[in-house]
């Protein structure tokens, strides 16, 4: 199995040329805080670490429903390339963290991540699924769709498709971002009520092999370059 997965991830990687993927990465740090409020405020007042590592934007994301432990979150960072996410894992080992970031969290893991289609960057409350997809050219080009048409009905709302680089055992990430917990709350309820753009959505679902967790996520910026 761990073969197989290696060879879709290859094979994805050696067909994107016949697909729109947008610029850019992402790096993750996931982490178990002590106090998340004091984390993110010693983040915020302290953002040398982000310009060492040459961050074009930085925050955090805090899992609010879902949680697998106590203060369950993950710092990000946005960089204009593959490239430049890569090189920062070189300038920065949070595994060697001394002082307060020591002493506030405990680093679980780090990932990069490749978004497959355009993702405005506007977080605030996200519906996060992690998937394994059986064919995510195909699953990002329906979650395409899938956007338009749920902004065509009125809703405010951003979706991110999301490949794992050197991710350990992650897998691929979606997200589903809205600007308050009530908005998000409304888009499932228009699903539910078999809303134009629901047929959409289960057509996608052809393309997941399996939804290996299903989070609700309160995300901000706290550093910009």
């Amino acid at each position: 199995m761990k073969i197989l997965k290696s060879i879709t991830a290859m094979m994805l990687i050696l067909s994107m040329n016949t697909f729109a993927v947008p610029e850019g990465a992402f790096t993750t740090l996931h982490v178990k805080a002590k106090n998340v409020d004091k984390y993110i405020e010693m983040m915020k007042e302290n953002q040398a670490p982000f310009e060492a590592i040459g961050s074009d934007v930085a925050g955090v994301c805090v899992t609010k429903t879902g949680n697998q432990y106590p203060g369950e979150m993950f710092v990000w960072n946005a960089f204009p390339s593959v490239e430049k996410a890569m090189e920062a894992t070189d300038l920065y080992d949070p595994m060697k963290a001394t002082g307060q970031y020591k002493k506030m969290r405990k680093v679980k893991y780090s990932s990069t991540f490749k978004p497959l289609k355009e993702f405005k960057l506007q977080p605030a409350y996200e519906r996060l699924w992690r998937l394994n997809l059986n064919d995510p050219m195909a699953y990002t080009q329906k979650i395409i769709e899938l956007e338009e048409a749920i902004r065509a009905a009125g809703h405010d709302m951003n979706i991110g498709v999301f490949q794992p680089l050197g991710g350990g055992t992650e897998v691929f990430h979606v997200r589903a971002v809205s600007q308050s917990a009530g908005d998000l709350g409304k888009v499932i309820d228009e699903y539910y009520a078999g809303g134009s753009w629901a047929a959409i959505w289960n057509e996608s679902a052809q393309y997941v092999d399996e939804i290996v967790s299903d989070t609700i996520e309160l995300c901000q910026i706290i550093y910009t370059k």
